[in-house]
């Protein structure tokens, strides 16, 4: 699955992005950086504008702001949350609570290397623990060894019945990123044009559909 991050923008032109996206059928998510956009409205109607033109699925990014999360889950039906691993354990049972059919995602990022393989495996499991229904690990990428170790941690984890998004950052990764969903990666983020991109040597949707 192609899913779309949409990272900086006001409300008008995150939504003009976010319908887009709904009309492309190249694009099968979208997900909202909610607690980096800049909703002058505190959200609220601007969630009921997403609502409205919801039409694919969509991944809420949290830091773990419990408070803007309750909000959020009160506006519109979330289907996926992406959590960081350094979110409390209790923050995460709430979620769970508050809404039992959204899929949490579990995420590990380090924009400077990429750790060995047996803390990578440590990593993964932690998120696992943690209760993720997705795990995923990014990592930058210094050589072809690193994004080999993401490779091999992302057919590990997929052959041992996890759903899995393994990324390797940089213009090492970049075979990932066009590749991943064969070895079993859950989703791959692309954004539409190369000027939203939110992470190092992220392909655009047009860029991957070209290479599969």
């Amino acid at each position: 699955m192609i899913c779309v991050p949409i990272k900086s923008g006001d409300e008008n032109e995150v939504l003009k992005t976010f319908k887009e996206c709904q009309k492309n059928d190249m694009v099968d998510l979208t997900e909202l950086w909610l607690d980096d956009l800049k909703l002058a409205g505190k959200s609220q109607n601007f969630l009921e504008k997403i609502a409205h033109n919801k039409k694919k699925k969509i991944i809420y990014k949290s830091y773990g702001d419990l408070i803007k999360i309750e909000r959020i889950f009160k506006n519109i039906k979330i289907d996926f949350i992406d959590l960081d691993i350094k979110t409390k354990k209790s923050a995460i049972s709430k979620v769970k609570k508050m809404s039992p059919s959204t899929k949490i995602i579990i995420s590990y990022h380090n924009f400077e290397k990429t750790p060995e393989t047996r803390a990578l495996k440590a990593i993964a499991k932690k998120i696992s623990n943690m209760g993720a229904d997705i795990i995923k690990i990014a990592t930058y990428a210094n050589s072809n060894k690193d994004s080999l170790n993401i490779l091999k941690l992302l057919n590990d984890l997929t052959n041992s019945g996890n759903k899995a998004i393994c990324i390797a950052m940089g213009k090492k990764g970049i075979f990932l990123r066009a590749a991943g969903h064969l070895f079993g990666n859950y989703l791959m983020y692309a954004p539409l044009k190369r000027t939203k991109k939110t992470a190092p040597g992220q392909l655009t949707v047009s860029e991957i559909c070209r290479l599969k």
